[in-house]
């Protein structure tokens, strides 16, 4: 009897050695493949794009869905997808900045563009620069070209619709109201299509119309500004929101008043007989 319960005690214990080395032989297993996955893991959260601090990470390559390819950030066909937009389109964000009765940025969702951004301030560009010279040329026939307004121009608007947007975007990303710089950029560009009727109806030989066009221009393009950017803005402390937006519409009335003195001070002479 005693040789049978030893023997019966020494498979009890045999026994569970053995699944004690199986148990530690599948957590081995298992461990090696949480590690793989885990640094799997780790490796693609370094790469989210846009939603991390690498924005202007100079190394980084983003890929392009709708062409399958990787483009870096400084090559032409990383932001051709941001031209990809119809007339349709086009059209329609320019009037919501005349007529700013809706959100621009629920407006435009998820598809951010540069080429209203874009053309809306060249267009403006040389409408300002057309109709001012031909002002003069009808004021005074002997009045020269001046291109040197031209290359002003160049210089006014695009500092004001590119430059603008990234000065709003890091003081407000500073203040931690999480802007989206795209949808600055649009912002900005898309407001200045109240100026492209103006440019144009400042050609009549009356001083006090013209000023009145411009604040008009001041008040629709400004009003469409600040009403989007105000949800953004709000994120800040109340003293913080207000001075921001006291900013924003101080650079906003300067660029109204160097269009003014700039393009639109011609003076008309009387016809000598």
């Amino acid at each position: 009897m005693s040789r049978e319960e030893y023997s019966v005690v020494v498979e009890m214990d045999d026994e569970p050695t053995r699944r004690e080395e199986l148990e530690f032989q599948d957590f081995s297993s298992t461990s090696g493949v949480g590690g793989k996955i885990s640094k799997d893991k780790q490796a693609s959260s370094n790469n989210d794009g846009f939603n991390n601090a690498s924005f202007f990470d100079s190394n980084q390559s983003i890929r392009n869905e709708s062409q399958g390819g990787s483009y870096p950030l400084w090559s032409i066909e990383y932001y051709a997808r941001y031209f990809d937009v119809d007339t349709t389109q086009v059209l329609e964000r320019a009037s919501k900045s005349l007529f700013p009765k809706d959100n621009f940025v629920e407006t435009v969702g998820s598809n951010p563009d540069l080429y209203g951004p874009f053309w809306i301030p060249t267009t403006v560009i040389f409408l300002l620069f057309v109709t001012a010279t031909i002002a003069k040329f009808i004021s005074d026939k002997d009045s020269p070209y001046d291109f040197i307004i031209l290359s002003f121009g160049f210089a006014a608007i695009y500092t004001y619709s590119f430059g603008m947007p990234f000065i709003v975007w890091g003081a407000l990303k500073y203040f931690g109201c999480s802007p989206s710089l795209l949808d600055t950029i649009g912002l900005y560009g898309y407001s200045l299509t109240i100026w492209l009727p103006i440019s144009i109806i400042n050609i009549i030989p009356s001083d006090t119309v013209r000023w009145a066009l411009v604040i008009v221009g001041f008040a629709i393009s400004g009003f469409f500004i600040t009403r989007n950017l105000y949800p953004i803005i709000s994120r800040a402390d109340s003293k913080t929101s207000r001075l921001l937006l006291i900013f924003v519409l101080a650079a906003h009335a300067a660029f109204a008043l160097l269009l003014k003195f700039k393009f639109f001070s011609y003076q008309w002479k009387p016809k000598s007989d």
